[in-house]
């Protein structure tokens, strides 16, 4: 594992050394594209980290429908339905680009935790921070509009491992209409005119599962039209 994805997950901590512990009984593994790492009815035994790659997580309605609820990469943590001692993940982890991840039997790091509290500290740190954001996306949901929530949608997906950094600041962001319109929570048809208004304005670009713009310029566009508060 690189320098680089052992501190990114978390606070400078080697979670390469703490992999390597054999009492945890981690298992490091190969991941090709498409490879579905849990359904929602998968048992919740194990906790998933990212060495390197992109994983996606999908929350399921009804008639399989799903909804885009996180983009992950290198460094992050999934799977924490484990760690809660649900019965079940209740969605749904893809692999987007081959990848390399570790699981690790829950109960054995809920051991660990109790032994290295600043591994404890660090990891719900990071997982304090998800749930905050996934908080905020709930409340977009009833408080914004469809082009607010695309916009912030745009902007989240635009610091994960989704995003390719541009020249001058602007990103390439690889997803779907249909990817976005699940993470929005709106149709894609719907979603689709969205991005043309924003394109007819000069603030993004598209191309096959791509879209290209600049976050600080998306950012200023969404607070000058930002709905006042009451």
């Amino acid at each position: 594992m690189s320098e680089t994805a052992a501190i990114a997950a978390g606070g400078g901590w080697r979670i390469a050394e703490i992999l390597a512990n054999p009492s945890l009984g981690a298992r490091r593994a190969d991941a090709p594209v498409t490879t579905c790492l849990y359904e929602p009815t998968t048992p919740a035994a194990d906790l998933y980290f990212i060495e390197s790659g992109q994983v996606r997580i999908y929350q399921m309605g009804p008639d399989d429908s799903a909804r885009l609820a996180d983009i992950l990469g290198p460094g992050d943590w999934f799977g924490t339905a484990a760690l809660a001692r649900a019965a079940t993940y209740g969605g749904r982890a893809v692999v987007v680009t081959p990848s390399v991840v570790w699981s690790l039997p829950a109960e054995r790091l809920r051991r660990l935790l109790s032994e290295q509290p600043r591994l404890a500290t660090d990891l719900v740190e990071q997982l304090a921070q998800r749930l905050q954001a996934a908080q905020e996306v709930a409340a977009r949901l009833v408080f914004d509009d469809c082009n607010q929530r695309l916009i912030q949608t745009l902007l989240r997906f635009s610091r994960t491992a989704a995003a390719v950094p541009q020249q001058g600041g602007d990103v390439e962001l690889q997803i779907t209409h249909r990817q976005l319109a699940q993470a929005v929570g709106a149709a894609r048809e719907t979603v689709s005119l969205g991005l043309t208004q924003l394109r007819q304005r000069n603030l993004l670009r598209t191309g096959r599962n791509r879209v290209y713009f600049n976050p600080v310029a998306l950012q200023q566009f969404c607070r000058r039209t930002a709905r006042p508060s009451n």
